[in-house]
């Protein structure tokens, strides 16, 4: 079984047997993820938001294309999609990788809502000019 599969289903092991399924691929995972990491922070179940950034961390990191694609355009791009995960990007997404998909969030919360998580995490505006 593979690092991500395993990784996964330690994340969410409800879904088990639909992630140990050679159908699913990576990017089914991170469906799933944003489902339960939205469904998380309206709980404030912050064990489960550590496993599931943890997650999305670590496959972003990989060298594989798939797992860092999958990633980037499945969770942290839609991470403007909510208010819940919205408001929490500083908290838990980490500001190198904050840095990495802020182009992609900026199609879906404009440049306006960019400005307001940049001070929060401390970066100037003029960083991110041209």
């Amino acid at each position: 079984m593979s690092a991500w599969r395993k990784r996964a289903i330690e994340c969410l092991p409800a879904l088990k047997r639909e992630f140990e399924d050679p159908e699913t691929s990576i990017y089914s995972v991170f469906m799933e993820l944003l489902h339960a990491t939205v469904a998380a922070h309206r709980d404030n179940d912050t064990m489960q938001l550590k496993k599931n950034y943890d997650f999305a961390e670590w496959c972003f990191r990989q060298k594989s294309e798939d797992l860092w694609n999958a990633a980037c355009v499945l969770f942290y791009e839609h991470l403007g999609d909510k208010t819940e995960t919205l408001q929490a990007i500083h908290l838990w997404v980490k500001q190198d990788i904050y840095i990495e998909i802020r182009s992609l969030l900026k199609q879906g919360v404009g440049e306006a809502t960019l400005k307001i998580i940049d001070g929060l995490y401390g970066l100037s505006n003029a960083r991110f000019k041209g």
